[in-house]
């Protein structure tokens, strides 16, 4: 391996045509007029990846080993090897490990290992107390031991219901009679919901990592089991759904996506269930990805893998994701993976997430290519007082009808909070504050959940304040379709003092209108740019990762299929999978590192950007 001859480099302009495909797939219809509002600097926080839980790992640790995996041996093979080869090398691969293994509980020290790797990388994970690891660091088959971390899905979404997302139609330019068939995208993800007919069968029987459920079936929350993951799902339908309302399609439709659940319910830090994964599984999916019926033979591997979660902070280049992304390369799967919503804009201070350090994987960002987004005039009064009249950006569902209603304010918590909690919308006799009414909300570093709280207390609308809240950034959520908008802290100031003195205040926002989108064609705020850790310039290439329609799991309350938006730089990798996926098709001989290199080769620059 690779078995494949090495391909000229005539397919260049094929590649450039690939790479548009993701450029035109969120190109939103109509053509209304309507001047953009001037916009501060948006804030994208909890917009794009949603809240970390905190996560505790115990003592596990990831321990590589000097003995050399599959992908070193076929590495110095040259690239060349037969099916009883590589399963031979990789027998003794896991037989160096058992040897350690062994050597250590002579020594007192007990391993029980969680996760063992012998594809990739040589090595496994395991707890170890504090002698057990200074016992490892003396170990002269050790390469080095390396803490768990945890991982994130990069991506929020917003629910949809049965209705067609505003952003998000099918690719109008692609290869000639190629889409992907006969391709394999390894989803390195949560389950998936095999049922959704967006996927329409195109989506294989998954393999478990976290325990979810062993078909990588979208699993539900253990204490509620009408909530299902979400995220594989999402990614999916953007790399081969079809069929979707107003044409929606991903990009390679014809494309087999095999689901590896390397994320899910899980128990973090404070004992309840939230959705995430760690590196040691993570690592261990990248090993099926390139075996997927674990036979030790590498040549049934995936074409491309899409690492659907981030490490946060993590652009490390020679730790274990790394080394497994290199040997993942080397075993002839490319893997596409995000490059994190950390950026300036975003929840923190802006880094590349792990694994995108990586030499090897192909890095993707995220941009903001909708042309246009929803707006509408604001008109708001206080007593005769007129204290706000313009246009401002819808941040939440542009399909609304007009509201007039007056405005309420919820009970707000004496300390800082990321969040409104729903509690805090009704008074402490239990009366709700806001229903039928539109409430000041302070943004936060969560205005996803102050808005669906809101929703849930009944409110007509929400008025944000203390920051802005991005156009389109709260998605598109057909079941609870209520208006979302950013007024000015000076207003909102001003609106709050009315309410304490009784003072009537009323709101009215009009019907949506098309706003052209000033930030189209940059850099999305939240997506994460910048250096690995050896000065490699990351990422290598964006796409479009804002206001992605795309499939949701399960059935809204008609049983029609669920769709919705999803933000953030996992939906961008997802497109570009997508694309590797047809390039893939159309050149089926070129290997992964070819694969990278023409897509990267025929990026676009984004004017304006550096």
């Amino acid at each position: 391996m690779p078995t494949r001859p090495r391909e000229p480099f005539q397919a260049l302009p094929l590649a450039a045509i690939a790479v548009a495909v993701t450029l035109i797939l969120i190109a939103a219809g109509g053509h209304g007029s309507g001047s953009a509002p001037e916009l501060g600097p948006a804030s994208w926080a909890g917009l794009a990846g949603s809240q970390r839980p905190h996560v505790a790992v115990g003592q596990r640790v990831l321990v590589l080993l000097k003995a050399s995996s599959l992908a070193d041996r076929l590495a110095n093979a040259g690239g060349r090897a037969t099916d009883e080869q590589e399963r031979r090398w990789t027998q003794s691969a896991l037989a160096a490990q058992k040897l350690l293994i062994a050597r250590l509980g002579a020594e007192g020290v007990i391993v029980q290992p969680e996760y063992s790797y012998a594809r990739v990388v040589n090595g496994f994970s395991a707890a170890f107390d504090a002698n057990g690891l200074a016992l490892l660091e003396r170990s002269p088959e050790v390469a080095g031991v390396y803490p768990v971390r945890p991982t994130f899905p990069a991506t929020s979404a917003a629910s949809a219901g049965d209705s067609a997302p505003a952003f998000g139609h099918a690719p109008e330019v692609g290869l000639s009679n190629v889409d992907g068939r006969g391709v394999t995208v390894a989803l390195l993800d949560t389950g998936v919901d095999r049922a959704q007919p967006f996927l329409r069968g195109r989506v294989s029987r998954g393999i478990d990592i976290v325990g979810g459920d062993t078909g990588a079936q979208a699993a539900p929350e253990p204490d509620q089991p009408a909530v299902l993951e979400r995220h594989g799902t999402e990614m999916a339908g953007l790399i081969v759904g079809s069929g979707g309302p107003g044409g929606m399609a991903g990009v390679a439709p014809g494309a087999t996506v095999l689901p590896i659940s390397v994320a899910g319910w899980q128990r973090d830090a404070s004992g309840r269930w939230s959705v995430f994964g760690r590196t040691d599984q993570l690592l261990a999916g990248l090993e099926r990805a390139v075996d997927p019926n674990g036979d030790g033979d590498a040549h049934d591997g995936a074409r491309v893998a899409l690492v659907g979660l981030s490490e946060p902070f993590a652009a490390f280049t020679d730790g274990p994701l790394a080394r497994a992304v290199a040997g993942a390369t080397i075993l002839d799967t490319l893997v596409v993976t995000a490059a994190g919503n950390d950026g300036p804009a975003g929840p923190s201070f802006g880094s590349i997430s792990g694994p995108g350090g990586a030499p090897a994987a192909l890095t993707v960002g995220a941009a903001d290519l909708r042309p246009r987004f929803g707006a509408a005039r604001v008109v708001v009064h206080a007593g005769l007082s007129v204290e706000l009249d313009r246009v401002e950006p819808l941040a939440g569902p542009s399909s609304q009808r007009p509201v007039d209603a007056g405005v309420g304010a919820p009970r707000l918590p004496s300390g800082p909070a990321t969040s409104v909690a729903l509690v805090d919308f009704f008074d402490r006799r239990g009366f709700d504050l806001v229903a039928g009414r539109a409430v000041l909300v302070p943004v936060g570093s969560d205005p996803l959940t102050s808005y669906a709280n809101a929703v849930a207390a009944g409110a007509k609308a929400v008025l944000f304040y203390g920051g802005s809240v991005p156009p389109g950034g709260l998605g598109q959520d057909g079941n609870a379709s209520i208006p979302a908008v950013s007024i000015p802290v000076a207003t909102a100031r001003t609106l709050l003092a009315r309410l304490r003195a009784g003072v009537a205040v009323t709101v009215s926002i009009g019907s949506a209108r098309n706003a052209a989108n000033d930030g189209q064609g940059h850099v999305a705020g939240f997506s994460s740019t910048g250096l690995a850790y050896d000065g490699r310039v990351k990422p290598e290439v964006v796409a479009p990762g804002v206001g992605l329609g795309t499939a949701e799991p399960g059935s809204a309350s008609n049983g029609s299929p669920r769709y919705g938006t999803v933000n953030g730089t996992s939906g961008a990798a997802a497109l570009v999978a997508g694309d590797a996926a047809l390039l893939a098709d159309a050149r089926p001989a070129l290997d992964a590192v070819s694969l990278k290199g023409l897509l990267v080769g025929a990026e676009r620059a984004l004017v304006g950007d550096s």
